[in-house]
């Protein structure tokens, strides 16, 4: 008779192979894109200035607040893993948009933003290979289906 050497395999159906270290940088990468997102949105007005005089395109009040959503938006459906490589795919342009255009000054973490924007970007690619794991919700509807 096999011994239990862990409180969750006394439990059916729970999910034991849950990688945690995963679930952590998947929401700490949410987590992040959420707070980047309302700093955006929070000041718009200054960072459409410093866009504007970046480069000459008419649409900069549009595309401040269209990364802002989808900072704000992608990183909730990240913390949840729901539809987590499409939202992938819609941040990581986006992120290098703000890391070319949006200086210092304006970012959310100062002269750090440059650094921080590399290290998420590189966790948005490992999360897109490596999915989001069994304690999200694309899991469970996956599960559902089958």
């Amino acid at each position: 008779m096999k011994a239990l050497n862990h409180p969750a395999e006394q439990i059916p159906g729970r999910c034991n192979d849950i990688n945690y270290v995963e679930l952590l940088l998947r929401i700490v990468t949410g987590l992040f894109l959420i707070l980047d997102g309302v700093h955006i949105l929070s000041h718009a007005t200054q960072l459409e200035e410093s866009l504007r005089q970046a480069m000459s395109v008419p649409m900069t009040a549009f595309l401040v607040i269209f990364i802002g959503v989808v900072h704000l938006l992608g990183g909730a459906f990240i913390v949840l893993g729901l539809l987590t490589r499409i939202v992938i795919l819609l941040q990581i342009p986006a992120i290098l948009a703000e890391m070319y255009y949006i200086q210092p000054p304006n970012s959310f973490l100062g002269n750090f933003e440059v650094l921080a924007s590399a290290i998420l970007v590189i966790l948005l690619v490992f999360l897109f290979v490596r999915n989001s794991g069994k304690f999200s919700m694309d899991y469970y509807r996956k599960k559902r289906k089958s």
